[in-house]
């Protein structure tokens, strides 16, 4: 695990192994390289489950070495996916926590739920997403401060939004924070982290076109139990849609509005990547419609 540029969020006392009643869900598909960081970080809870889709390396075999119960499911979609996780007879807790494969989490967000679960409270816990992005921690490009996502829920309260990509967990109860984060920091290259962009790109050109195809029912920006903060929300599916030029927008808006200069030269790639994946997802969404206009 590593700790470069994330006080405090280094080597330190988990909770003792399998004492924490949660189960933790890690969806995976070739994921070789990040699996066995992951696992060891959350070696804590009571159990692991992880869910393949159809890897062909060595992840499965790494977690059923690990000591996983590892679950081949052909891959639903993203939302889906983790809805028949949440429905999984073999869990054992009511209480689930979604880490992804390139994920790790700290000792010190191991002890806070450690603490909670006993008397939650709650339905669910949202947390921040701290991202290290080619070694660097993104603090800025207004991607940190409104980063919070839900990953640990009480599953009877819980379903996930069918949203093809981005899915959200809708929790029908209160949802409280939790003061430490979880690191996205992912050991596979750019090349790779490129692919999957436009993997998120296509799906994200698909959804737009859905939109498209029924006028005057403009996706709602917050839907009851959305976990998403308002700002959030309203920004991404209300005001970003209306803006003109779009990624030289949002270019703009994330490297010199929210400061994503300070974060060094993986600041810049970084929003500039942002600005190449809108400019993807409109391409992908003007071919998808010039082809349906060609059929009729």
């Amino acid at each position: 695990m590593t700790g470069l540029g994330l006080r405090p969020y280094t080597a330190g006392d988990d909770p003792a192994p399998a004492s924490v009643p949660v189960s933790v869900i890690v969806l995976t598909l070739d994921e070789e390289m990040n699996i066995r960081r992951c696992l060891d970080s959350v070696a804590w809870a009571d159990q692991v489950v992880v869910i393949d889709s159809g890897s062909a390396d060595g992840t499965a075999a790494i977690a059923y070495g690990w000591g996983a119960d590892v679950v081949e499911q052909p891959w639903l979609g993203f939302s889906a996916q983790r809805e028949f996780a949440l429905r999984l007879p073999l869990l054992r807790h009511d209480w689930v926590y979604f880490v992804d494969a390139d994920e790790w989490v700290c000792p010190q967000l191991a002890s806070e739920i450690a603490g909670w679960l006993p008397a939650p409270g709650c339905a669910a816990f949202s947390q921040r997403f701290r991202l290290v992005f080619q070694g660097t921690w993104i603090r800025h490009c207004g991607w940190y401060g409104g980063s919070w996502i839900v990953r640990l829920v009480d599953r009877r309260y819980t379903k996930f939004d069918g949203s093809p990509v981005g899915e959200r967990a809708c929790v029908d109860g209160p949802v409280q924070r939790l003061r430490h984060d979880i690191v996205d920091e992912d050991r596979k290259d750019l090349a790779a982290w490129l692919h999957k962009h436009v993997r998120y790109a296509e799906l994200e050109a698909a959804r737009r076109g859905e939109q498209a195809g029924r006028p005057g029912k403009r996706r709602a920006p917050r839907s009851r139990g959305d976990s998403r903060p308002m700002i959030r929300s309203v920004l991404k599916e209300v005001v970003f849609p209306a803006i003109p030029a779009r990624p030289a927008a949002l270019f703009g808006y994330m490297y010199i509005v929210r400061l994503g200069l300070l974060d060094g030269r993986a600041g810049l790639r970084f929003c500039f990547f942002h600005a190449w994946y809108e400019v993807c997802v409109n391409a992908l969404h003007a071919r998808a419609a010039a082809a349906e206009r060609e059929t009729i």
